[in-house]
């Protein structure tokens, strides 16, 4: 505790000390001139329209307004005995500056009529300094997505490997931060988005996968910073509902696919905002409802419970009804809750809530016959956060800023562990390339997570040139995890009892795990950003630290507390002679675990630390081109799953070696993985609509987790493996996009990636597999099972508002895997057989998504008529294949297999969804 007192101590006093920004605002700044002399004017008023945010202009004319929320504005600047101008389609985007300036003309010159101006959304970025994306609510709209995984599959350097995981540029899925409205909303266990974020309630949505800037912590790859929705002075609402199915002819691959169901995927959602009390209190609020009912079916051909029955003297067993059963189901309720109360004008109060539960299943080849014997998924999350705004002029303010998040995950076949419907292990034995028939999945798995943030945030305008930010950040966690496979229950002779009865066993055993832990975070940065009109500069330093707050067992010869190896750690020493002798071997004379405990057998963890600067620098050559160069290094604690699971060393007496229920023991006492990152790019503007982007990058990533080479216990024959910081790897690449923004009807987007991700191993367990294979532990770079060469998405959007065709095209070169000498059989792991890792690729994939509609205006509302098409062609992409032959339908074990199963290897689950499609309607006001 003594240590942990200490590290409050020194954040209380940075708390106090510090000045920092939340990621929610951007600054709008610029120049009101004399339209007569050409000259700054002093003292002109700039207002944002239908805000309380405003400045007046200095000197020398210049102005700044800070804390203005995404989105997109009117700006009004008026000066007594001048002409009123007004500046719309102003738009603000999070932590960039955008430059709006005016030219006044005195009334004696001009009429004093208001003159109105539309400004065009710039193409070049000046201050933007290293490499990123965003999309606004109105884009979102016309995009063919439906989930925020959708919106970022189209950003450059994103890619998507078999098991959907989401990897930004070359880097591992549990390297990315999830942050909403400026608060974490990752799922620190397994490093992914805690909470689902509906479209409906995005603003804007920020992918950030270059170098960013300090005030950005605990991610290696990139952070996706979402600014949600706010209500205002006008109450708007909309509501949409649709439905659809996969409709395919590929029923050769997908079984039931020919089978349509107009209600199997259908989507109710609705929104409404406005006042509570004009100018003072407004709300936003979404929900939604939707279902999807997959597209990977089983057939339920046997009765899980393995009963027989007698039919002409043969005993038979009990078949099912065969009826379809979905392998892969989606089943979602979330929303959002959003309050902000301006309780004076420079003191604002925001609360938001968003939660979402959701049930799934994940497709199983080997229980597609016994599809009602596998368990499926229910996981749930919530987050509270409040945020107090308070300005203490028009250069300065600071915020208060406070949540709670808390994520489940329960996966379990039956709710009650001592259900009947289980039965015996046994039953799920089955033969070489043969489906189960029969049999319960009888483990069961229960997490959650809770986390508790403060921080204290001001950000300074503290001259033209400089705007400095610094900042704290305090994250309790309380982790809870549970992992267990129901056993036999046993009489007082230790015979199993007839029939079946499940039974849970003791903590003490491998069979069960259950684990409390309660790390803590500590974060702090100071930052400035330096805007001259020839070179923008950002420039910060992160500090982080660490405290697992856990222990690790002093001799790793012998980690296991509740079951030791050596006779002194087993039993007292009664004569304390030094020798434990055969008398002195008794249940009686056993130590408890407790005095192992006083003996000395852990070790507290260490903390961690870890300074990090981050540099970025963008130099305008001409009006309509930047020049970026970029340099950090990045560090993250590795997720809560490597550092807790298995942490306890249950290691048991059985020969080979041992890596506990996660394929290697946790180690709490983990390094923080760290990333250097370089970037140099250009934005050009090419023509009045038209934009390109290049961007140069390399990372070189240290201490990435991996599994260590077998460690002996004291028994001959016995040792295990646990998690160590000892893998490495390196990403090269350059990204190309080409933006035309919305004219004439007309806009596209097309973004290229050239990548090459290359490391010692793709996983944490790769090399525990290849322990127990027998392979030599790796010690080259070869490409990341993620690694994808080429990568080319392009998007056009053709009509109006009120009519629109909107396409996606994806064109991803396929993913290396490792070629494997056939075996012929199924033997669990596959054996190489001397050929090089991932030294081939997989098929190429390509996939275009539409979407039409036409929108209605009747009086105040708006009706809209849509529908969506994804996999318009319904191309077969493989994600995964037969190692073998490199191909997802065939592989040399089905020619020798006789004893398998017809259609073993028939495998849906080997290629991405077939044509899916959804009619639908909303209203609007």
């Amino acid at each position: 505790m003594k240590r942990i007192e200490l590290v409050l101590a020194i954040a209380g006093v940075l708390l106090f000390t510090s000045m920092a920004f939340a990621q929610k605002f951007g600054k709008i700044t610029g120049t009101v001139i004399d339209g007569e002399t050409g000259e700054g004017l002093p003292g002109a008023n700039v207002i944002v329209v239908g805000t309380t945010l405003g400045a007046a202009s200095n000197l020398e004319g210049s102005y700044a307004i800070l804390r203005v929320p995404p989105g997109t504005y009117e700006v009004r600047t008026s000066f007594m005995g001048y002409q009123t101008v007004v500046t719309q389609n102003v738009e603000v985007l999070t932590d960039l500056t955008t430059e709006v300036n005016f030219t006044l003309q005195p009334e004696t010159v001009a009429a004093a009529e208001e003159v109105v101006v539309t400004a065009e959304r710039p193409i070049v970025r000046k201050d933007l300094t290293s490499a990123e994306a965003r999309v606004q609510s109105k884009e979102i709209q016309r995009l063919p997505v439906q989930e925020l995984g959708d919106i970022l599959n189209l950003q450059a350097g994103v890619t998507r490997d078999a098991d959907g995981g989401i990897h930004i540029r070359g880097g591992r899925s549990t390297e990315i931060a999830y942050m909403v409205n400026g608060v974490r909303i990752t799922d620190d266990f397994t490093r992914t988005q805690a909470i689902e974020v509906e479209n409906e309630s995005i603003q804007e949505l920020q992918v950030i996968s270059g170098t960013f800037n300090a005030e950005y912590g605990e991610a290696l790859s990139g952070v996706i910073n979402i600014v949600t929705k706010t209500g205002g002075n006008v109450f708007r609402g909309n509501f949409e509902a649709w439905s659809g199915d996969y409709i395919s002819d590929n029923d050769g691959i997908f079984f039931n696919i020919d089978d349509t169901d107009p209600t199997a995927n259908y989507n109710l959602q609705g929104s409404l905002s406005g006042p509570i009390i004009k100018d003072n209190l407004t709300f936003f609020v979404t929900g939604r409802r939707w279902k999807n009912g997959g597209w990977l079916f089983g057939a339920n051909a046997f009765d899980p419970q393995g009963r027989l029955q007698v039919i002409d003297g043969d005993t038979v067993q009990v078949r099912g009804d065969s009826s379809a059963v979905s392998m892969n189901f989606r089943d979602r309720w979330s929303g959002q809750a959003s309050i902000e109360w301006r309780i004076a004008g420079p003191l604002k109060l925001k609360i938001d809530a968003l939660g979402s539960k959701e049930d799934r299943g994940t497709y199983n080849h080997d229980f597609r016959l016994n599809p009602l014997g596998d368990r499926s998924d229910e996981v749930s999350g919530f987050t509270l956060m409040g945020n107090l705004t308070h300005a203490l002029g028009s250069k300065t303010f600071y915020e208060l800023t406070g949540s709670y998040k808390e994520n489940d995950l329960t996966a379990v076949l039956f709710d009650d562990p001592f259900d009947l419907r289980y039965v015996h292990p046994d039953s799920l034995e089955t033969g070489a390339n043969q489906f189960i028939k029969a049999g319960t999945d009888l483990a069961r798995f229960e997490r959650r997570t809770k986390t508790w943030i403060g921080k204290f945030d001001v950000t300074s305008q503290i001259s033209e040139r400089h705007q400095v930010k610094s900042g704290v950040e305090l994250k309790f966690d309380e982790v809870f995890l549970e992992d267990l496979n129901l056993v036999p229950r046993e009489d007082e002779s230790g015979q199993q009892i007839v029939p079946f009865v499940p039974e849970i066993r003791p903590v003490s055993e491998p069979t069960h795990e259950r684990i409390k832990r309660n790390p803590f975070t500590f974060a702090a940065y100071i930052q400035d950003k330096i805007e001259y009109e020839s070179l923008i500069i950002n420039i910060g330093l992160r500090f982080d630290l660490f405290d697992a707050r856990a222990q690790v067992p002093v001799d790793l010869t012998d980690p296991n507390i509740f079951n030791p190896f050596k006779l002194e750690n087993t039993f007292t020493d009664a004569n304390g002679d030094g020798v434990i002798s055969l008398d002195e071997q008794t249940e009686d004379n056993e130590l408890t675990v407790a005095e192992r405990e006083a003996m000395g057998w852990y070790r507290d963890t260490s903390i961690k630390t870890q300074f990090s600067p981050r540099l970025g620098i963008a130099y305008p050559i001409t009006d309509r081109g930047v020049i970026h160069f970029s340099f950090g290094i990045f560090q993250q604690i590795p997720d809560y799953e490597q550092l807790y699971r298995g942490d306890q060393l249950k290691v048991t007496s059985a020969s080979g070696i041992q890596g506990g229920n996660s394929d290697g023991f946790g180690n709490p006492d983990l390094d923080p993985q760290k990333t250097t990152m370089y970037e140099l790019g250009l934005q050009q503007q090419l023509t009045e609509n038209l934009g390109a982007d290049v961007t140069l990058f390399f990372r070189d990533i240290r201490d990435w987790v991996s599994s260590s080479q077998p460690i002996d216990a004291a028994i001959a024959g016995v040792s295990y493996v646990r998690r160590i910081n000892r893998d490495f790897a390196e990403v090269l690449g350059v990204t190309l996009t080409l933006n035309r923004r919305f004219a004439n009807h007309f806009s596209f987007n097309l973004d290229y990636t050239f990548q090459v991700a290359e490391g010692t191993n793709s996983s944490p367990d790769e090399e525990f597999f290849a322990q127990q294979d027998g392979d030599e532990p790796t010690k080259q770079l070869t490409p990341l099972d993620w690694d994808q060469t080429h990568s080319l998405n392009a998007s056009l959007f053709v009509g109006s508002n009120d009519w629109g065709i909107s396409l996606i095209e994806r064109f991803n070169s396929g993913q290396p895997f490792s070629p494997e000498i056939s075996t012929f059989g199924r033997t669990g792991r596959n054996i190489i057989g001397g050929l090089e890792k991932n030294s081939r690729n997989k098929p190429d994939r390509l996939t275009v998504d539409l979407t039409a509609f036409k929108t209605y205006n009747l009086a105040d509302f708006r009706v809209k008529f849509f529908a969506r098409v994804f996999n318009l062609f319904d191309s077969k992409n493989p994600v995964d294949i037969f190692a073998d032959t490199g191909e997802a339908d065939f592989t040399f074990d089905q020619l020798q297999a006789v004893s398998a199963d017809p259609t073993y290897f028939v495998r849906p689950d080997f290629y991405s969804e077939p044509r899916r499609i959804q009619v639908g309607a909303s209203f609007g006001f």
